[in-house]
């Protein structure tokens, strides 16, 4: 069974049900119509119709309340010798739905959510977004 939480694994299993499907409606088809030609311009089809489902998935369907949004974060580490910031990606999860160049909520790891806007969907990874705004999080705010 493949998992669900990667949208590759996804856009890939029905890529490869309608793929299974043509290619049954073709070999059937040629039982039907004895025709080769016919039979292989329907497998070319299929073959078409599958690859670009792949790709123009994420496009179509968009973003939905629940998917991993992928989004950069500034961290900082401290030593006693050293203070070094790197850039971080950190999976948030989408609390509603939305296109590219959209602002949607999210909430981060820790609970507290924010507004993103979502830059592409990706072809084979998450897709990703620039944090625009961040709560602080309720336990921040009691012990100010």
């Amino acid at each position: 069974m493949i998992p669900n939480n990667n949208p590759v694994y996804k856009r890939l299993e029905k890529s490869l049900f309608l793929f299974g499907l043509l290619l049954v409606i073709s070999f059937l088809s040629y039982f039907v119509f004895m025709d080769e030609v016919f039979m292989w311009r329907f497998f070319a089809f299929g073959l078409g119709a599958s690859i670009s489902l792949f790709i123009f998935y994420p496009t179509i369907r968009g973003i939905k309340a629940g998917d991993i949004v992928m989004v950069p974060i500034w961290k900082e580490i401290e030593t006693p010798f050293m203070e070094e910031s790197y850039m971080d990606s950190v999976p948030t999860v989408a609390m509603e739905g939305g296109r590219r160049n959209e602002l949607i909520e999210v909430r981060l790891g820790d609970g507290t959510s924010g507004l993103v806007k979502l830059l592409h969907y990706g072809l084979i990874s998450f897709p990703e977004g620039r944090l625009i705004e961040i709560e602080k999080p309720l336990s921040d705010v009691q012990s100010m």
